[in-house]
């Protein structure tokens, strides 16, 4: 009898194309950052090739994480892919009002526009415009799609609001989510949840839910945690903010967000798959959940 226990499956690797995989058009990243305090903002653009055009992707931060770094892989492969991606700060620290938060996103986009007008900068393609947002950021990218119109705000043909927070689960909503009756029934709305997000739950991703009844192609996806091998994978809050990428962010948030661009850009429709790959002994991690 063999004395030796059986190695515990592996998570499923990147795929190797595709939506959330890993072959880039792009060699690399550059990066630049600009303006100051709740209207600082970095730049991500496509290099090795450079364009000389490309889509606009807005990626709105969670509560306080006001630099880049915790979003750096996701970051990277947007940009790699061939999106520009502005990336604003909006909180100057954590004692901005929350109500300010949209109007210092918009100023930062608004420079941010006039940056990449620039010599030597890649043009942003407004046809091709979508937001990201995670946590805080996830009402902000609501919001966003809600004022573009009235904010002469670049218009984003796909929103995907990610664990979306206005408050703690059980406490006080205090980020201000605008009337989402605006948003145009044209775009493409992916709201995305953590079967294991403890700390906002789903209470404001399902007031964005509600509140984009009249868009005409939606998804609300629930993400689930599987702790099948190792190592487990976790669909908590923090999930989209891993230091190390894992099957939730190459199959789920990555794969999710490249699959609604690519709908989004070119008029197909968004049909997401719930597979979320296998783990190295053959068994299917836990598949996402799709409501429409």
């Amino acid at each position: 009898m063999s004395t030796f226990a059986h190695a515990a499956p592996q998570q499923p690797k990147q795929p190797p194309s595709g939506p959330g995989g890993a072959q880039y058009a792009h060699a690399k990243v550059r990066e630049s950052e600009h303006g100051a305090g709740a209207q600082r903002f970095w730049l991500f653009e496509p290099a090795e090739p450079a364009l000389k055009k490309a889509p606009l992707i807005i990626f709105l931060h969670g509560y306080s994480a006001t630099r880049p770094e915790p979003y750096r892989g996701w970051i990277t492969h947007l940009v790699r892919r061939g999106n520009i991606v502005v990336y604003p700060q909006y909180q100057k620290d954590l004692l901005t009002p929350p109500p300010e938060y949209h109007s210092n996103i918009a100023a930062a986009i608004r420079r941010a526009l006039e940056v990449l007008a620039e010599e030597g900068h890649v043009a942003p393609d407004l046809d091709r415009v979508a937001v990201v947002g995670h946590s805080a950021g996830g009402v902000g990218s609501a919001t966003f799609a809600a004022r573009a119109v009235e904010d002469r705000l670049p218009i984003p043909k796909a929103i995907m609001p990610v664990q979306s927070g206005q408050g703690a689960e059980n406490g006080v909503q205090i980020i201000p989510l605008s009337d989402l009756s605006t948003i145009p029934s044209t775009t493409r709305v992916a709201i995305v949840v953590g079967a294991d997000d403890h700390f906002v739950g789903t209470r404001s991703s399902r007031k964005i839910w509600e509140g984009t009844k009249h868009v005409g192609e939606r998804r609300f996806i629930t993400v689930q945690s599987d702790a099948h091998g190792t190592p487990r994978l976790s669909s908590g809050h923090l999930a989209p903010l891993a230091p190390t990428a894992n099957a939730l962010d190459w199959f789920g948030y990555w794969r999710l967000f490249d699959e609604l661009c690519d709908a989004a850009f070119s008029g197909r429709p968004f049909e997401p798959s719930p597979a979320m790959g296998k783990w190295s002994d053959g068994t299917a991690v836990a598949p996402l959940l799709i409501e429409r």
